[in-house]
């Protein structure tokens, strides 16, 4: 069987000028592995052109840092003694594969390094021996409390059929403008594999204002590349200024994946600004069609009407959606649709009286007050097109907003209530099984909690190969 072929997307920065957006071009296809294609692939650009003012914005603080242009490559040197591009193919690829990244990755952002807040060795209040122990998590990697154990470590043998059963897990995190550490054992354990990994971030390495700036998030796609290891390939990604998306595909699904597109739909400012909004990669796996979306709304207990509004536009402006006459949203138009990210939702009570439902466990009166669970379940007049997801039982505290690197809760003078902002969606499926859905108490690096949930999904792979005419990756945007 032909292999399925993934177009390169070139590693353009979101704060390029639209210049280099304007034309549609040939991209050579890159294979993953010995087979050959059965036609080249067709790499469609169809980014728009973005504001003006934002442009200005961008020139200004490039003139007071110094810098050259995000994406502009080095003339004389790399920092940090780092390969030349010639010397970025991984191994099982005649090329660089889906995701690889060329030397541009090696600049620094405008403002200097980014803050690496991995907690220093050993930690305060943590013995050598247990420092020692957290550090080789990944070397040897065991199970995790909160996770789905399947009897079987090892994934089961794809066969190709009609009714194939894969393992996905998403998982989703506000950094609070960090780098994420480098032992993410705790998040993404690799004791249990999984087919597909979702992994999507909000204001990962900078801030939402340094990243309208300096958006790239090469230097995270190639740690998490280097974390799964050769079985894995990162088929897809977006990045809309602090808002990131990227999808890993384990090897015995390579040859059944086609049409992988990326796009992202902005609703900051004007519907404009990217600090708030959407990114989305889909793809087809046989003949299930498959559509992930990692999002960043709206922030503040009042603004559930403006979050319902963003997620109208998120799903019925992407530029992913074909039949744009007869249907509502590109949820419609996927086989398996997985919603998630910041959210930021609330629980619409007092602090006192959070404090307290927290204090005694009781989680029922807090998950009560929360303000999206009505909107899912359609007890709002005002639910949109919430009904059409589903979630799983929230068993764990809620995840924002916590002191820097400790468990208490927001004690500045905002006093900000506790909530689960950070939720993991799925679009009502027969064939989707949520198998756990947790938060992980020990990454205290960020103000939210990374949180993660596994499924079961049942796909298609009964095909022959996907016609010559879709063998094609694309990236759009909605601004």
């Amino acid at each position: 069987m032909a292999a399925a072929a993934v177009a390169r997307i070139d590693q353009y920065d979101e704060a390029e000028p639209a210049e280099a957006f304007s034309h549609e071009s040939e991209s050579k296809a890159y294979y993953l592995d010995d087979e050959e294609p059965l036609s080249p692939i067709r790499h469609e650009d169809k980014r728009s052109e973005r504001s003006a003012s934002l442009e200005s914005v961008e020139k200004k603080a490039m003139a007071q840092q110094n810098v050259e242009e995000p994406g502009a490559l080095p003339s004389t040197e790399v920092r940090d003694g780092a390969p030349a591009e010639a010397d970025l193919v991984l191994p099982g690829a005649k090329e660089l594969p889906p995701g690889a990244l060329g030397p541009q990755e090696l600049l620094s952002p405008p403002g200097g390094p980014v803050e690496d807040v991995t907690p220093p060795s050993p930690s305060p209040g943590v013995s050598p021996q247990d420092h020692l122990s957290a550090a080789l998590r990944q070397a040897s990697p065991s199970p995790v409390a909160g996770f789905h154990q399947w009897p079987e470590a090892e994934m089961s043998p794809i066969k190709g059929e009609q009714d194939e059963v894969l393992r996905v897990y998403c998982g989703i995190w506000n950094l609070h403008g960090k780098r994420a550490p480098s032992d993410l054992h705790d998040w993404i354990p690799l004791a249990m594999r999984h087919h597909i990994y979702a992994i999507g971030t909000c204001e990962c390495e900078r801030s939402l204002e340094k990243s309208l700036i300096w958006a790239s998030k090469a230097r995270w796609e190639r740690q998490m590349q280097d974390y799964f290891g050769e079985e894995y390939r990162m088929i897809g990604s977006n990045t809309m200024s602090a808002v990131h998306l990227m999808l890993f595909l384990h090897r015995s699904l390579w040859k059944y994946c086609a049409e992988v597109e990326t796009c992202h739909v902005a609703t900051g400012f004007a519907n404009v600004i990217g600090n708030k909004g959407s990114t989305q990669v889909a793809f087809r796996l046989g003949n299930t069609k498959l559509l992930f979306m990692n999002n960043h709304l709206a922030a503040h207990a009042e603004k559930m009407k403006e979050r319902t509004e963003s997620m109208h536009r998120i799903l019925e402006s992407s530029p992913l959606r074909k039949r744009k006459k007869d249907m509502s949203g590109v949820h419609r138009e996927y086989d398996r649709v997985f919603f998630m990210g910041d959210l930021n939702t609330r629980v619409d009570a007092a602090r006192e009286q959070v404090d307290a439902w927290l204090a005694a466990k009781q989680f029922d009166d807090c998950m009560a007050a929360d303000q999206l669970l009505p909107l899912l379940k359609g007890d709002s007049g005002h639910a949109g097109l919430w009904p059409d997801f589903q979630e799983a039982q929230i068993n764990f505290p809620p995840t924002y907003k916590f002191d820097k690197y400790s468990e208490v809760y927001d004690s500045s003078k905002k006093q900000r209530v506790p909530s689960w902002t950070d939720r993991i969606l799925w679009k009502k499926d027969p064939f989707i099984k949520s198998m756990s859905y947790n938060s992980v108490s020990s990454l205290q690096c960020s103000d939210h909690r990374p949180v993660f949930s596994q499924f079961e999904v049942k796909v298609d792979l009964n095909w022959s190969g996907p016609a010559s005419s879709v063998r094609k990756s694309s990236i759009c945007t909605v601004q």
